[in-house]
């Protein structure tokens, strides 16, 4: 019974869903815990970085209020997961700091949770073209 507890453990809760770890994410970033925030990254994301987690670390803090607030206004307006490696969250648009911002979050499923990305990602991207081969999501039509 232990081992079943230990399996079920490894997708912590804030990280179960899109959701949980965007809230884990505003979390962080409400208490500035830049060690909290990189773990809501994925590995993609991550790898991304050519400077690395301490220059992205330093960048981020010297972000300031202005940028936490902005973070912290975000709401969800719709969570999706496409499958099992895939999904996204869509923010109100009036929670934006301005209508050039992205109003999606992106998260691919990794060991330990969901985890955000970028549309940039690689993984995410093949995830995303194999979803859509298998019907498993549609491109809106615009």
């Amino acid at each position: 019974m232990l081992l079943v507890a230990v399996a079920c453990s490894r997708t912590e809760s804030r990280f179960a869903t899109p959701g949980a770890t965007f809230r884990t994410y505003q979390k962080a970033v409400a208490a500035q815990d830049l060690d909290l925030l990189w773990e809501c990254y994925a590995r993609g994301f991550h790898d991304s970085l050519p400077a690395g987690r301490e220059a992205w670390g330093a960048e981020w803090a010297g972000g300031g209020p202005a940028q936490r607030a902005a973070e912290l206004r975000r709401e969800i307006t719709e969570e999706r997961v496409i499958n099992d490696r895939i999904g996204y969250l869509l923010f109100d648009p009036s929670t934006l700091t301005s209508r050039r911002e992205s109003p999606f979050f992106y998260f691919v499923h990794e060991t330990g949770g969901w985890k955000i990305t970028t549309h940039l990602d690689t993984l995410f991207q093949h995830e995303l073209e194999t979803a859509i081969q298998k019907g498993e999501y549609k491109l809106p039509d615009r």
